[in-house]
């Protein structure tokens, strides 16, 4: 099937650049009349144009960027009325590929555009009066790292796939030649791709500009290699626990914490949730990339809350993905014990609770926790923030999620368990990242929410990992405090049942990525190069609370819901995505892994 190269770009020119190639599939040849394009890149803004084209499949590389979907629908983490029904219901296939075709067309897409830019902006016939060799090299940087990030993003949703460095003539006879390399050797390309990029120093390890904040810098290329060489690492891609490629992956990570230095810090606990409410403008100091899409319609409007029967605010399309309860047991409490000591019924709807945790009858479940749970998850009585337009003396306002409340209450069927309505959480639970409550007003389009790339926790996480995984306990338990002390959580060493062993640091580890990335698409790949689908798959729950009265004022009782949906579907096989039918057939030599042939 043809497709069109449809692009939103920066520069005029580029659109005619792009006009060149004409109708092409994703892998298809650079056309004929390509001659032309070195003469039209003769000028800095054309070339400007030209390298910042390339960007614009990254947004669309992430499923959820243009849609309001977020990946955690697809976890052990979120839950999602009815959109994400095929896929728990095990109807993944080659043919009915659900998003997963959006990203290998978006990723390949990308990838000859980045391509075609590598050949023929260096050749490009600009006044070299007018742009110097270092803004011209750092051009060829950008196209090669954003290159070298959408074969990533290929290898961790499709497993390993060749390295494509060039854009094929149109007499190229070799497709079905084409063949999977070994995940370590793509992986190694690609981290060799990132070190190019780093030695050249071309880049700034920081953009100064604010208008630059959305190219990719230095920091973005350690921090690429670093995800690279983790996910290399992990047991999905290297069944046999090679030592030397989780050293190589806690390496990786500590060059780029090395080299990041003092231009990136972590976000005080203070200003946490700005992370996540910040323009792409905006400096943060922990961010390293976000996206360049300005998502707050995408983000909050499809994933917000039924604020309307509150007589304030516009009211969202849905309620999007809301947090499982599951998710909501991995946020500690102040003394570092972990809320549920176990599950004990299959449903998870009966449990056995570490004390002082409990859920009795006028208690309030979510009080002495992680701070960091109020950032991410919006709970029974919890301060959400000020409307748009709200005079900033006015009160925040305070959501309650129990039985019977209009607008935000709890609407499962409680004697079926079936979801009833996709505008109010079936978890007594909505999410709050990237959802400010200052974008709903009387009209929308308040506060922006831009996606996060990269920032630095997940450098100190992949470094905590992969120092655990070489057991060096000391390491890894040094790299994890560093997160969980910016929570104000104590150090996993003082925790309660505290053992010195790989297994329990492995553990607190995986607890702390789910918590700390909850809701920004990390726990769907965690779950597969773990390989712990199977175990973390099954059941879901959510708590509906009651009030003793039917008011806010009530007396609150709490008890563990299961959620009826099909989620026993997904198995191992979904470790990997199949690539599209159509694909695999012109591909052969690539084709599907086993697990989808």
């Amino acid at each position: 099937m043809k497709r069109k190269n449809i692009l939103h770009l920066k520069s005029g020119v580029f659109l005619l650049l792009l006009t060149l190639a004409g109708c092409v599939k994703v892998l298809d040849p650079l056309p004929t009349d390509k001659v032309l394009l070195n003469q039209l890149l003769d000028k800095p803004s054309a070339i400007a144009g030209f390298a910042a084209g390339c960007y614009q499949q990254l947004n669309t590389s992430f499923s959820g960027q243009s849609s309001g979907q977020l990946l955690d629908a697809y976890t052990d983490d979120g839950f999602r009325a009815g959109t994400v029904s095929d896929w728990q219901n095990g109807l993944l296939t080659p043919i009915n590929n659900l998003f997963a075709n959006a990203i290998w067309t978006a990723c390949w897409t990308g990838i000859r555009k980045c391509n075609i830019a590598l050949i023929y902006i260096p050749q490009s016939e600009v006044d070299k009066a007018l742009i110097s060799s270092t803004d011209l090299q750092r051009y060829i940087d950008e196209v090669k790292l954003i290159r070298a990030w959408y074969h990533f993003m290929l290898i961790k949703n499709f497993g390993p796939l060749p390295f494509i460095d060039q854009p094929f003539e149109t007499d190229y006879t070799g497709w079905a030649t084409l063949t999977r390399p070994t995940y370590d050797a793509i992986s190694t390309r690609i981290a060799k791709e990132c070190d190019e990029v780093i030695a050249s120093g071309a880049l700034p390890m920081k953009w100064s500009n604010s208008s630059d904040f959305s190219r990719v810098n230095l920091a973005v290329a350690y921090s690429l290699k670093s995800n690279v060489l983790l996910f290399n690492a992990s047991l999905l891609n290297n069944p046999s626990a090679d030592q030397v490629k989780w050293q190589r992956a806690a390496d990786a990570a500590q060059a780029c914490i090395t080299a990041l230095g003092s231009r990136y810090s972590l976000t005080p606990m203070a200003s946490y949730a700005d992370l996540f409410t910040q323009d792409v403008i905006g400096a943060n100091p922990e961010v390293i990339l976000r996206s360049s899409l300005n998502d707050a319609a995408v983000l909050n409007n499809s994933n917000g809350i039924d604020l309307k029967a509150l007589g304030s605010a516009t009211q969202s399309t849905n309620c999007g993905t809301v947090p499982t309860q599951e998710l909501v047991d991995c946020f500690e409490m102040t003394s570092g014990a972990l809320p549920v000591a176990s599950y004990t019924s299959a449903d998870h709807s009966t449990v056995t609770f570490n004390s002082p945790y409990n859920e009795n009858a006028g208690s309030n479940p979510y009080a002495g926790r992680d701070l960091r749970l109020q950032s991410a998850v919006i709970f029974n009585k919890a301060t959400y923030g000020k409307f748009k337009g709200q005079l900033a003396t006015g009160p925040d306002l305070v959501i309650y999620t129990y039985l019977g409340k209009t607008g935000t209450g709890f609407n499962i069927n409680p004697s079926s368990q079936l979801i009833t309505d996709v505008r109010q959480s079936s978890t007594g639970y909505y999410s709050k990242k990237y959802r400010s409550a200052s974008y709903w007003g009387t009209t929308t389009g308040g506060t922006n929410s831009n996606k996060i790339y990269f920032r630095l926790a997940e450098v100190y996480l992949n470094q905590a990992e992969a120092l655990c995984e070489v057991n060096n306990l000391d390491g890894a338990i040094a790299a994890l405090n560093v997160i969980r002390l910016r929570a104000g959580q104590p150090g996993l060493a003082t925790v309660p049942g505290f053992v010195k062993t790989q297994d329990f640091v492995r553990q607190r580890i995986r607890n702390e990525r789910r918590v700390e990335f909850c809701f920004e698409d990390h726990r769907f790949y965690d779950q597969r190069r773990w390989k712990i689908l199977n175990s973390t798959n099954g059941p879901i729950s959510g708590l509906r609370i009651t009030s003793s009265n039917g008011t806010d004022n009530g007396i609150f009782s709490y008890q563990r819901i299961a959620i009826s949906t099909t989620r026993n579907a997904i198995s191992d096989k979904y470790l990997v995505l199949p690539i599209p039918d159509s694909e695999a057939r012109r591909l052969p030599g690539i084709g599907q892994l086993p697990a989808w042939r």
